[in-house]
């Protein structure tokens, strides 16, 4: 079986960073974008044993050569233009 090319990137802003994950499903994205999130920055910050997050989802199904993230959103590598938000999405890991 092959796997299907990423449609959605979860982001989750947090101090002067952040942490993403893409896939196809959104609750997947935010789960693992979550669990990333914490790995990633707890030599920064204490989280709770259940600590939530709020992972921002972004269309990228219509980029072609990839995409990059700032503080204003998710954008198109190629054509810098700004992807759709989906919404976001709170979870707890």
């Amino acid at each position: 079986m092959q796997k299907q090319e990423a449609t959605i990137v979860g982001l989750i802003y947090i101090g002067a960073g952040s942490s993403w994950y893409q896939d196809t499903d959104e609750i997947t994205v935010a789960t693992e974008c979550a669990k990333i999130c914490k790995a990633d920055w707890k030599h920064l910050f204490k989280f709770k044993r259940k600590q939530d997050f709020a992972v921002n989802l972004y269309d990228i199904s219509k980029c072609n050569k990839g995409w990059f993230a700032t503080n204003n959103g998710v954008f198109d590598e190629e054509t810098s233009k700004l992807l759709p938000f989906i919404k976001t999405i709170y979870v707890v890991v």
